[in-house]
């Protein structure tokens, strides 16, 4: 065999062999999807297993940012709140978890409650985000104000995610 032959053979090998490892490792993924629609966002969670959901309470109008952990069976696990005052739909309550008044806010810990996954009713006024590994993923960036969405932890290849990123379906 010539050279060419072999450096032809060698590249052939290592692509081949460079989708099959891409094909078999599992990524979590963070997706957010409209409940009647395909997955719009997919967040590979590369740098941990933690993220933030935040958003501006209805009633308070004062901010709130809820905990998450994605739980090794790709559940929701949410972990801690902070919040600024108590009020309607906000915990108060001390058997509900921990709570902490620091700096003018309060962090209730100890909540780990768990969800296969999260509905969330979308409004631009709430200035709903995500934020994941310091980035922070505006839902007005990605959805129709009043669509219903979905936040789960799926499984994805990193064949399936670069797929994802070709089509541009994921942020990073």
């Amino acid at each position: 065999m010539t050279r060419k032959s072999w450096w032809s053979l060698f590249v052939a090998v290592s692509i081949i062999t460079l989708l099959l490892t891409a094909s078999i490792i599992h990524i979590p993924g963070l997706t957010i999807s409209e409940q009647q629609g395909d997955q719009i966002l997919i967040i590979p969670m590369l740098h941990g297993r933690e993220f933030d959901y935040q958003y501006i309470h209805s009633v308070q109008k004062t901010p709130v940012q809820e905990h998450f952990t994605a739980a090794p069976d790709n559940q929701l696990l949410l972990t801690s709140t902070t919040y600024q005052s108590f009020g309607v739909g906000l915990p108060f309550v001390p058997g509900e978890g921990k709570l902490h008044h620091i700096d003018g806010k309060y962090l209730l810990t100890d909540l780990n409650r768990r969800f296969k996954s999260i509905n969330i009713g979308f409004m631009t006024l709430a200035k709903q985000e995500l934020s994941y590994n310091g980035k922070c993923y505006s839902f007005q960036d990605y959805f129709a104000s009043g669509a219903i969405l979905v936040v789960e932890v799926k499984d994805y290849t990193a064949l399936e995610l670069m797929r994802g990123f070709i089509r541009r379906v994921y942020s990073d």
